[in-house]
């Protein structure tokens, strides 16, 4: 069981910079013997989640294909938000985008899109892709609401990278910050991820009032800032329909 654990670790070596690992490469990467690292590879190869690109060379494998359809289908989180996301997108104005967000590891990922009418800019929260968890109305009403002890790991690994984002130059700031974040329920972001783009970002709860995700507008820089208070509280509403979705 410890090996098939241990194998695990090599489906985070795959990424966009380096799709393709040979036995070799995972044996330097990991620090472990040639034997053990073609031990991981064939474990994750019997099940599909690497396959063969080229004589000893690997790629990931089709059974995430699968994966990914069956979370498409039916993870709870996605069924209970994509009907809420399709009626508050009629609110937003042109040219904007509804996301759902979750976060993964020390990162955010955006898990569905929902587009209003017109021409579409580009947001950098595509789905599937790793988003810093301190940039952002969608990332950081998400870090806001994380458990104390993950907020205080978070900022010992990026203590710099916090200072950087403006949410707190020390520990004591930043706990306060989230704080406050918790307390307001939502945060507006302007151009903090991509130029020219705001971010309306409200929080998704568990029953136990832990973090499931985020649900934000990204609306064009242009848009009647006017409108703004009232798109903060068409997201919250949806978030709190999602909520009792969930529930049910």
């Amino acid at each position: 069981m410890a090996a098939t654990d241990r194998s695990l670790s090599v489906l985070k070596l795959f990424s966009l910079e380096t799709p393709v690992w040979t036995a070799e490469e995972v044996s330097v990467e990991l620090q472990v013997s040639m034997s053990t690292a073609y031990r991981y590879l064939l474990a994750l190869d019997a099940v599909g989640l690497v396959t063969t690109a080229r004589a000893g060379k690997y790629v990931l494998g089709p059974a995430i294909i699968q994966l990914d359809r069956q979370i498409q289908l039916t993870d709870p989180l996605l069924l209970a938000a994509r009907p809420v996301m399709q009626k508050i997108s009629e609110f937003g104005p042109d040219s904007s985008v509804v996301l759902l967000c979750r976060s993964y590891s020390e990162s955010v990922l955006c898990m569905h899109q929902v587009h209003t009418k017109g021409p579409q800019l580009i947001v950098s929260y595509e789905r599937g892709r790793p988003m810093p968890m301190f940039r952002g109305a969608t990332s950081r009403i998400i870090l806001a609401y994380q458990p104390a002890r993950q907020l205080r790991a978070l900022y010992a690994h990026h203590e710099k990278e916090i200072s950087e984002s403006g949410i707190g130059a020390t520990w004591e700031e930043f706990r306060a910050a989230m704080t406050k974040l918790r307390k307001t329920g939502y945060v507006v972001s302007h151009g903090e991820i991509d130029r020219g783009r705001v971010g309306i970002g409200a929080v998704l709860l568990n029953e136990d009032r832990s973090v499931v995700g985020g649900l934000s507008y990204v609306i064009p820089e242009s848009t009647d800032a006017k409108l703004i208070p009232f798109l903060v509280g068409v997201i919250q509403a949806g978030a709190r329909e999602i909520e009792a979705a969930l529930k049910a």
